[in-house]
């Protein structure tokens, strides 16, 4: 008694009546470990909605426009946030949240400021001097 049984997947249409399909690296749910690490840096390990100083471990990438709604999940679109802050987001847009909680949206510029352009002087006379708290003689002359 033998018998084989054929399955056959099946693909459930979206609302729309579309399948839907994983598109590139933009269809990526979340973000990878090394975008993760930058987004940690450059809100300087801080919530970027509350400000509250959070470890690596605890920080959660929140969006600025929800993957929900369509949008991808990029170092671009993303925000660091503490657990709190995340879950109090929801699916608000970063600029929405932020004014529900009675702040201006903060952007990317507060945290990183551009380069103006101005370089340091180089060359021995342009280096400045180690602080020296033992006020002792220095090989820096």
């Amino acid at each position: 008694m033998d018998k084989r049984f054929e399955i056959t997947p099946i693909a459930f249409p979206t609302l729309g009546g579309e399948k839907t399909e994983k598109k590139g690296a933009s269809a990526a749910k979340n973000l990878g470990e090394r975008d993760k690490k930058i987004l940690y840096r450059l809100a300087k390990k801080r919530c970027e909605a509350c400000g509250k100083r959070i470890e690596y471990d605890e920080m959660q990438a929140g969006h600025k426009l929800a993957r929900s709604k369509g949008h991808a999940a990029t170092l671009q679109n993303s925000v660091c946030l503490c657990w709190r802050c995340n879950n109090l987001q929801g699916t608000d847009s970063w600029k929405t949240f932020m004014q529900k909680q009675g702040k201006e949206p903060i952007s990317a510029t507060d945290y990183h400021p551009k380069p103006t352009g101005k370089s340091k002087p180089t060359g021995r006379k342009g280096r400045s001097k180690p602080d020296n708290p033992f006020n002792v003689g220095s090989v820096w002359g």
